[in-house]
């Protein structure tokens, strides 16, 4: 997250319900808020008709701009849920002026939040546009590069996030240097790749630590991909291969790196090259429609309790249950805002209502979604999860979510034969989500397919996000440890001698 300090110096008083937002709902006199999908994009705004579908559109060369660092026609699957609330002060509300942009990692993926100016226009928009681009290269880059080393993925997602889309010509230009992160490592130095390397088992870091480590890592990446750019061309090959790191980088570098003296030429001299291409053509169809009131609170909420800054979680939870409260005042039975609230819910009470929403809306896989996790959460692991589970990913094709919670519920019901084809879907989907390699790798487990299933394993170490609870990074390690030792052949027994 990049802060915007003495931009939005404005503070906002903050009311209840939407009637004192910028954002305002339209059963309170606010613009009409809409939804547009476009082929890789789902862009819930507040801005005109006209502004959105251009947005969603220009969100689409954003993403072939980035797509370019591995070719024109790499173009892996996948939809991106993004916020573009039509002016920056719509945001102080939630983020008190302090941030352009956020993004919160969701179940399906990024949720992208961001602002524009009446339309938006990514080369002259206001707004904290590298924070999506590094987000979104993160996105992008584990469909390009199954296995990443965190110094490789967080230092491929900074080289990224400065590109650029010329608005004259159209070209789009990679590689210009990250201004911060150079005046960082002229400042303070960098680290090795020696230490780079060791970031991979570290916990626990502090924000001086953490910054030495991004910007020793987008030093790393500009200068092999500048000074060495064929040999990080076949070690990004080895890793699409889904190669091992350590032995992809020593087969595409001959060994360790020793060029302390030429990276520190490099980082004084400050000279780079930077590469501009046409942008390929981008698919322009949208489909739109107009939100309902409550889906505009839903949408509030979710903004109040993703928002960065120093909100406390007790405010955060004030804000989200009152704008739950006008939700389902508007719509008492509406599917996303009953998800978010069922949790304060008895377990009795959690079942009868998800019952009642799969009645009423039997086409929302949304409502089968919450199903199944109530059986869950009530221990019921019968075909009747099981039945909401595949409902739920038959009505929801493109979340890998609801493909990895049945393939889950298949690993944990042991049935591994049928849980394989949803686990692959999800993979397909998301192949940077640590927690869906992981279940594929216990199907693996469970199917006696060993090899496989320690290789996903460490593949999905490799992929666990900077912002994993350190909780979630020792349950892989255990489970990956537990593979490994139940895998390794038991010894031959000894041939008896015949006297």
């Amino acid at each position: 997250m990049t802060l915007r300090l003495g931009i939005l110096g404005l503070a906002l008083a903050l009311f209840s319900g939407c009637a004192a937002s910028r954002a305002l709902c339209p059963a309170e006199g606010g613009r009409p808020w809409r939804e547009v999908r476009s082929a890789h994009f789902r862009v819930r705004t507040n801005l005109e008709e006209k502004a959105a579908t251009q947005s969603a559109v220009e969100l689409e060369e954003f993403r072939r701009a980035l797509l370019l660092a591995w070719g024109p026609d790499f173009d892996p699957p996948g939809s991106v849920n993004v916020v573009l609330l039509s002016n920056p002060r719509d945001l102080e509300e939630f983020t008190g002026g302090q941030y352009a942009g956020f993004v919160r990692q969701d179940a399906d993926g990024p949720l992208m939040v961001m602002t524009g100016d009446g339309g938006y226009l990514l080369p002259d928009a206001p707004g904290d546009k590298e924070t999506q681009a590094h987000e979104l290269a993160h996105y992008l880059s584990a469909f390009a590069l199954p296995r990443q080393p965190r110094w490789l993925s967080e230092g491929l997602a900074s080289y990224l996030q400065t590109v650029t889309i010329k608005p004259s010509t159209r070209d789009v230009v990679l590689g210009r240097a990250s201004l911060p992160l150079l005046a960082y490592v002229r400042s303070h130095g960098w680290l090795t790749l020696d230490e780079l390397w060791q970031w991979d088992g570290k916990t626990q870091q502090s924000t001086a630590e953490l910054q030495r480590h991004y910007a020793s890592a987008w030093l790393w990446v500009h200068y092999l991909i500048n000074e060495h750019g064929e040999r990080f061309g076949v070690l990004q090959d080895r890793l699409s291969r889904g190669e091992e790191p350590r032995r992809a980088f020593a087969a595409a570098f001959q060994g360790e790196l020793q060029y302390q003296e030429a990276i520190t030429n490099y980082v004084r001299l400050g000279r780079y090259a930077i590469t501009t291409q046409p942008l390929p053509t981008v698919p322009t169809q949208t489909q739109t429609r107009l939100l309902e009131p409550a889906d505009v609170h839903v949408i509030r909420g979710l903004l109040f309790t993703g928002a960065p800054g120093d909100t406390s979680r007790a405010e955060r939870q004030r804000k989200l249950d009152l704008e739950l409260d006008q939700a389902l005042k508007e719509d008492p039975l509406h599917v996303e805002a009953q998800q978010m609230r069922s949790g304060k819910m008895e377990k009795p009470e959690q079942l009868k209502l998800a019952r009642l929403l799969v009645e009423k809306h039997p086409e929302d896989g949304r409502a089968w979604d919450m199903l199944a996790a109530v059986l869950d959460a009530q221990g019921d692991l019968s075909d009747q999860q099981e039945q909401a589970r595949k409902r739920a990913a038959e009505l929801l094709p493109d979340s890998a979510n609801a493909h990895n919670n049945l393939a889950w519920y298949y690993a944990r019901t042991l049935q591994p034969q049928k849980g394989l084809a949803s686990a692959l879907r999800a993979v397909r989907l998301m192949p940077g989500n640590a927690f869906i390699l992981d279940t594929q790798a216990a199907l693996f487990f469970q199917t006696g397919r060993c090899t496989e299933a320690v290789a996903m394993e460490r593949r999905a170490l490799d992929m666990l996000h900077e912002r994993a609870p350190d909780e979630a990074r020792q349950e892989l390690k255990r489970r990956l440890t537990e593979f490994e030792t139940k895998c390794v052949p038991a010894p031959a027994a000894p041939t008896a001698k015949s006297g």
